[in-house]
């Protein structure tokens, strides 16, 4: 059974990762420290949505995500900007 107050904590956490994201992103200052942040930052996202999978038993959101088949890249469930 889903623990659906802790699926909805990760997502706002993914949420609130993805804001800060792409204010990072935003930002005139460009050097080798901040594109290593974006991808930690982006890390974190992905290990959320890794939990969110979890917290769901195991299955994944994306429904034809596995099927080598598909060439449909789908974006993410909760609509971040990455």
């Amino acid at each position: 059974m889903k623990d659906e107050h802790a699926v909805q904590r990760t997502k706002r956490f993914r949420k609130k990762l993805d804001e800060v994201l792409q204010e990072v992103k935003k930002a005139k200052r460009q050097s080798r420290e901040r594109s290593l942040a974006v991808t930690k930052i982006q890390e974190g996202i992905m290990w959320l949505g890794m939990d969110l999978k979890a917290l769901a038993g195991g299955e994944s959101c994306y429904e034809r995500g596995y099927d080598p088949g598909n060439a449909t890249v789908e974006p993410t469930a909760d609509g971040l900007g990455l």
